[in-house]
């Protein structure tokens, strides 16, 4: 086996498209097997992708949005362990839904009992309906599903307001076959036991605790997975600019040029086809669907208030602000901000359709109304501190016809030896969290140093259901 290992590695070259988690999971377990034939090229100055974070110039720490570590795999948690060994600080989830001008504990389906009592009251009615139940047809989409797990007043009072708005598309063009361990089912009796009893229910879910890099926010991992790899093996500032895919090669914006045996690339799958020149996929990568984000860093020249202070971040179905959630950030880690004593930092995000935009300018106004109309901040100023970002990549979103297109899409550029990997090369939703993405560039890694069939992609359902 040996042998034929080392025969495999003195004629192949890997090219990996992409420095985020994928990217750097493939060329981290690409090393750690001895093998250095291989190029990470990556578009930005800066590896990490949407997990990246970013020191401001007055000495804030900011992340692309929300990230938390949590794993399904005790290969990630050993990476984690190396890369950044002591180097977290590790929180209690106390998730939050702002709805009705209160504060709401997550799961809202088990702490219904917050609710005003009309609202309350149509949540139970909803449940009593599920529980008579008999004989109707199974759901067909994700709003359907919702209405048949949760009955009509949980649907309405949270889960699809919720869900337009981060998803930015009706529920009803959603599948909801993705939906695994990122959405809670329903538990009757124990919904009403929390409501008869006066009782919070928060321990669900898979981040129910979480850890968080001590310093250099998220970015830090990334960092130092970058700072393990060979240094030339890495090339910063390269953008795609084509795929041969009969002469396997790879052209950069730069007017650099690479040869490859394997090519994988984390770019969204609609994209690759495009660079790939492969009309026909190309016309069928054109029916996913995704979302764009924007996210506002917002820094008040106050600490935090005592509101916010025990909350790690807090949903907003709420027309009343345009944002989908909201993360008192300098609670993950003290040095996000420059002192405690006189300043704190929010990361605030709104999602928007592919094919929106929204000025810095209104995008801020819009935040700072919302954060205010809402509850969660006194009136900001406008020298206020703040930091933008923005992504036109944010979410796959899990369209009915996603795993169609995808089924007929992947298989293809896989006889090319092309492999599509991570949360937009793959483009599915499920399991595109930092470990199963970082999971996916090593298990496609060794697949292709050792035919090692891949987990994480095919398997879902079993990645999701217990560490693998």
């Amino acid at each position: 086996m040996r042998a034929w290992l080392d025969a495999v590695r003195d004629n192949m070259k890997v090219c990996i498209i992409g420095a985020g988690p994928t990217g750097l999971g493939a060329a981290y377990r690409l090393t750690e097997l001895g093998e250095t034939d291989f190029r990470l090229f990556e578009r930005e100055g800066h590896v990490g992708g949407l997990a990246a974070s970013f020191l401001d110039n007055k000495g804030y720490t900011w992340d692309f949005g929300v990230h938390v570590l949590h794993s399904h795999y005790p290969y990630f948690d050993r990476l984690l362990d190396s890369v950044l060994p002591d180097g977290y600080l590790r929180h209690q989830r106390r998730s939050w839904i702002r709805q009705y001008d209160r504060f709401i504990p997550y799961p809202f389906q088990y702490n219904i009992r917050h609710l005003p009592r009309q609202a309350l009251w149509e949540c139970v009615s909803g449940l009593l309906d599920i529980a008579r139940r008999n004989g109707e047809a199974p759901p067909t989409n994700f709003a359907e599903w919702v209405v048949y797990t949760f009955g009509t007043g949980i649907a309405e009072h949270f889960m699809l307001p919720y869900n337009r708005k981060i998803w930015t598309v009706d529920p009803k063009e959603m599948s909801f076959h993705w939906i695994e361990e990122r959405v809670p089912v329903i538990d009757v009796k124990r919904v009403m036991s929390n409501v008869v009893l006066g009782t919070d229910d928060v321990s669900w879910g898979p981040n129910h605790t979480f850890q968080f890099p001590a310093s250099g926010g998220t970015g830090a991992i990334w960092n130092a997975m970058a700072e393990r790899l060979p240094p030339e093996c890495l090339k910063l500032s390269h953008e795609l600019e084509s795929v041969d895919t009969a002469a396997k090669k790879v052209r950069f914006a730069n007017g650099r040029s690479e040869s490859y045996d394997h090519l994988i690339s984390t770019l969204p799958l609609s994209r690759l086809t495009e660079l790939c020149r492969m009309e026909k996929l190309a016309a069928r990568t054109a029916g996913l669907k995704h979302t764009r984000v924007q996210v506002l860093g917002v820094a008040p020249d106050y600490p935090m208030p005592q509101a916010l202070a025990d909350k790690s971040w807090i949903y907003c179905p709420s027309e009343k602000s345009a944002f989908y959630r909201l993360t008192p950030f300098s609670t993950f880690s003290p040095v996000h901000v420059p002192s405690t004593d006189r300043c704190c930092s929010m990361l605030v995000e709104r999602a928007l359709p592919a094919d929106s935009r929204l000025g810095p300018d209104k995008f801020k106004a819009e935040t700072f109304a919302g954060l205010e109309a809402g509850g969660f901040l006194t009136p900001l100023g406008d020298n206020t501190h703040t930091f933008a970002m923005e992504a036109d990549y944010a979410y796959p979103v899990p369209t009915r016809d996603r795993d169609t297109i995808l089924d007929g899409v992947l298989p293809a550029l896989e006889e090319l030896n092309i492999y599509s990997r991570g949360r937009f090369g793959a483009w599915k939703y499920e399991v595109a969290n930092m470990d199963h993405c970082v999971m996916q560039g090593v298990e496609i890694a060794d697949r292709i140093l050792s035919g090692t069939p891949e987990k994480t992609l095919p398997n879902p359902s079993l990645v999701n259901g217990k560490a693998s």
